[in-house]
């Protein structure tokens, strides 16, 4: 395993994401004081409808990163070109048809939600911005796939940040020099594509100068193949919008805006946290996929559940460290909102990142062995239970949001816990015995560092930010060291120890 790549992968990747989740929280009051919440309030509204019409084409973008990755390292070139070739022509179909319904929904813009009068063409740029920029996305998608076939997502990462940047410049100098208007939030917005864009299509020449796009290489059967495999992938995103996408919505109309308030605010803090911790997982994709392709199956089953360790040991404790700081992170936080319902309901949201923390690897198992029927109808049923489920309590019961927040964890836990392990094993011909005793494992492991930090928090203050800050870097080396010996087993702590970064450390140790 080319262990320094993937921890530079882990390291863009984290990188990347902690640059803009912090960019947005310190741009977004700037945003909101300048042009006033009315108007803002059409950002994410207009982000939405690009969210929910994307989510097919980046759906066949994974599943063409995967198509290419397997072919290429298969030293099949001509098969990799025709399955480019194939998702880049698809691609091209897909934005023309988009360009229709966009320019549809500009034009409508104002029958089909309510937009104030002065700020109608305001809006209407808004939304234009941010359709381009889609288009423009959805045309060059493929290119990112390069990244991924080469397993240099640090490059992937690179461009990342080179948009976020990108998009502070854009909103910076147009504010500067003209009346802040919510259309130059759309118009970062599309530089910002339109660079990360270009950036891709130059990384992809660098990358596989070898694989082609070229007319005579387009294959029906093989668009038909990502197509069909996409379709799932999308099916399987739209169904978890009955798990997750619906509550707040819910809880909005059954019991109240101030219920759906304080929801919000239990959720905001999980859900960061769930993007961060997905930073490890997916730094190993590409890594795995190339396994697949080119070792053999016994040795693709090694590296995987190596990988399981590696990413239970790295996530758990982040898990594990909100769960014990969350009542002073409140506190200092949102203090007027903080208390032990609060707490409660940021825990009960976490079930499913507690029960999959040391499984997450499993979900990729889908994607690479492209067996993602039955995972998407998985997803689909335990999306309805859930509905139908929080429906029913909140009629019968007094459950309130403990309803909302907890039936969805219950049914995820489940289903990671149930059927993820063991159809993840089919699709590997292997025996769930094989996975089993790596996540009951993790499971040990996450209430071992659950009851350590919580130990560890009565001794150490968390009174600021400073403090907290402080105390959560104590919690992630003892939870490293409690890592490092229960998870791994001797050879894998070997490994780790001749990791060239972290040879030398062990080495002085060794001498001391």
């Amino acid at each position: 395993m080319k262990s320094r790549q993937v921890a530079l992968n882990i390291a863009a990747n984290f990188l990347s994401v902690a640059v803009s989740l912090f960019v947005s929280f310190f741009l977004t009051p700037y945003i909101v004081e300048s042009i006033g919440k009315e108007a803002y309030a059409f950002v994410p509204l207009s982000n939405n409808f690009v969210q929910y019409m994307s989510i097919f084409t980046v759906s066949m973008s994974a599943m063409t990163s995967r198509f290419v990755t397997i072919k290429l390292h298969q030293n099949d070139v001509d098969s990799a070109s025709k399955y480019y070739s194939a998702a880049f022509y698809t691609n091209i179909l897909l934005a023309v048809i988009s360009t229709i319904i966009c320019v549809f929904l500009v034009i409508y813009i104002d029958r089909l939600i309510d937009v104030p009068g002065n700020i109608l063409t305001d809006v209407r740029y808004l939304f234009i911005f941010i359709f381009i920029g889609f288009i423009l996305g959805v045309s060059t998608n493929v290119f990112s796939v390069a990244s991924f076939s080469t397993n240099r997502l640090d490059v992937n990462s690179a461009i990342n940040i080179s948009g976020t940047i990108t998009r502070v410049l854009v909103i910076i100098v147009c504010f500067s020099l003209a009346s802040p208007r919510v259309s130059f939030i759309g118009l970062s917005v599309m530089l910002t594509l339109l660079v990360q864009d270009i950036l891709h299509f130059i990384s992809a020449i660098k990358l596989i100068p070898q694989v082609k796009i070229k007319w005579h290489y387009f294959r029906w059967d093989y668009a038909k193949e990502i197509f069909i495999s996409g379709f799932w992938n999308s099916f399987s995103q739209l169904s978890s919008v009955l798990l997750t996408g619906l509550d707040l919505l819910i809880a909005n109309v059954m019991l109240g805006a101030s219920a759906a308030g304080i929801l919000a605010v239990a959720k905001t803090a999980p859900l960061a946290l769930q993007v961060l911790i997905n930073v490890v997982p997916t730094a190993f994709n590409p890594h795995l996929t190339i396994l697949f392709a080119k070792e053999s199956r016994e040795a693709f089953l090694s590296e995987l559940l190596y990988t399981l360790k590696i990413t239970a040991v790295l996530t758990g404790i982040p898990i594990a460290g909100f769960i014990a700081l969350a009542p002073a992170f409140f506190r200092l936080w949102v203090p007027s909102v903080a208390g032990s319902e609060l707490n409660l309901l940021a825990i009960l949201t976490m079930g499913q990142m507690i029960a999959g923390f040391g499984l997450m690897p499993l979900f990729y198992v889908f994607t690479i062995t492209n067996k993602l029927k039955w995972a998407s109808f998985s997803v689909f049923i335990t999306g309805s239970l859930n509905l139908l489920l929080v429906l029913v309590l909140l009629k019968t019961t007094d459950l309130g949001l403990f309803a909302i927040a907890g039936v969805s964890s219950v049914l995820e836990v489940l289903r990671y816990l149930v059927f993820v392990p063991m159809y993840a094993s089919h699709c590997l011909n292997t025996k769930p015995s094989t996975v089993y005793p790596s996540i009951i494992k993790s499971l040990v492991y996450m209430a071992l560092l659950i009851a350590s930090f919580l130990v560890l928090h009565r001794f150490l203050p968390s009174s600021s930010w400073l403090t907290l800050g402080a105390s959560a870097m104590a919690m992630a080396v003892f939870g490293l060291g409690i890592g490092f010996v229960f998870m791994l087993n001797s050879s894998e702590r070997h490994r780790i120890r001749t990791f060239k970064p972290f040879a030398r450390f062990f080495k002085k140790k060794e001498v001391e």
